[in-house]
């Protein structure tokens, strides 16, 4: 069974996270995108510290898709500099495997 992982990003509104997650799963990078928020975001920019509301997108692909799905996010977020962080997942149900695994054509 594929590596499952799980791609996040942050956006300024809601549909601007709602373009990037349907962008995710048309493009079958990803099989789906949880979207949350907003969220408080305090972080470093430019010398200063800002603070923001935020959207969280949580993807769900592969290892196999991550380099053309960050690729993808990359391109198309309205962001500077995106937050693009992948994590591994530990433990996954296999039948959730296989249905990722199936959305992405694998």
């Amino acid at each position: 069974m594929p590596q499952i992982v799980e791609l996040s990003t942050t956006t300024e509104t809601f549909e601007q996270a709602q373009m990037l997650a349907r962008l995710m799963v048309e493009s079958q990078l990803a099989a789906c995108v949880q979207i949350t928020g907003p969220i408080q975001s305090v972080y470093r920019w430019q010398g200063a510290v800002c603070e923001a509301t935020e959207f969280r997108c949580v993807a769900k692909s592969t290892q196999s898709c991550i380099e053309r799905l960050m690729a993808l996010v990359d391109e198309r977020h309205p962001y500077d500099v995106p937050e693009l962080l992948v994590v591994e997942v530990v433990g996954c149900s296999p039948a959730y495997a296989q249905w990722i695994v199936e959305q992405l054509g694998e």
